[in-house]
């Protein structure tokens, strides 16, 4: 991760979003991948399963130019920013929506195969609590793993990811319902910081998962967004009339990395001079 930024975005304030957003669900339905694969084949001889092999497989660990931090519930708007920036920018975006059906299913065949009481035609509480917490293992590490690889990271602050929860000790708090916003929040102010030349040179690919949680427990998290950096729709605007205003100018030189077109975000933000 080179830098976090906090988006405050609606619907309304984009142009033709579903032009953007059939641009983000092509790209991400190329990108899925078989994930019925038999847990057999990650059996080990004494019968223990291989969670390194079995995780590597599931929660492919791989590289983006943008993660995506956003509630289950703004998919869409999740998928017209994700189409917006592939079209205007040609970034590859990593979206969160797929891993979480695969987690799912990962979780139901090892319950199935484990936690199955065929007597009483129910599952061993106990058992499943464990299977579940082996697959959010899996999945937090993978997590993890791909926003270290992702040059940025974008937080979709809307209304579903940050909903409105009084704190009277402390007016400026700001929460979450979702453990999963909860969790990259956090790992924004524990990941390494890497210069963003590192990432210019690697492919980028894309992993999902889905979050989810029951109408019958809700438990807010204080999130925390003192790390990251405050754009809106004006930058979005800003950002592509700088890049598009200069891409004609662009030609194949020694200085082409430095004009990639997050050095004009950064510019435009930061107020740096590498472009």
């Amino acid at each position: 991760m080179y830098t976090a930024f906090n988006l405050e975005l609606e619907f309304v304030d984009l142009e033709n979003p579903q032009y953007f957003i059939n641009i983000g669900k092509k790209r991400i339905n190329r990108l899925k991948w078989d994930s019925e694969d038999e847990l057999s084949k990650f059996i080990l001889t004494n019968g223990t399963i291989d969670g390194t092999g079995l995780s590597d497989k599931w929660f492919k660990k791989v590289q983006s130019d943008v993660f995506i931090s956003h509630s289950h519930n703004d998919e869409n708007l999740a998928f017209a920013l994700a189409g917006w920036l592939k079209d205007t920018f040609n970034l590859n975006v990593f979206m969160d929506e797929v891993i979480w059906d695969s987690a799912d299913k990962l979780i139901h065949i090892l319950d199935d195969k484990y936690c199955w009481q065929p007597n009483s035609e129910t599952y061993n509480y106990t058992k499943r609590n464990l299977t579940t917490s082996h697959v959010h293992a899996m999945l937090s590490t993978a997590i993890f793993s791909v926003m270290d690889k992702s040059e940025v990271i974008i937080f979709l602050n809307t209304k579903e990811s940050v909903p409105q929860i009084h704190n009277v000790l402390n007016e400026d708090s700001k929460y979450t319902l979702s453990p999963w916003i909860y969790e990259e929040l956090v790992a924004t102010k524990l990941l390494r910081v890497t210069n963003w030349i590192e990432y210019r040179e690697q492919a980028a690919l894309e992993h999902f998962y889905r979050e989810d949680g029951s109408e019958n427990l809700k438990i807010a998290y204080q999130i925390p967004l003192e790390q990251l950096t405050d754009i809106n729709i004006d930058i979005l605007s800003s950002w592509k009339y700088n890049y598009q205003k200069d891409s004609s100018l662009l030609q194949e030189d020694s200085k082409v990395m430095f004009r990639h077109p997050l050095n004009y975000l950064y510019n435009l933000v930061f107020r740096t001079r590498n472009i």
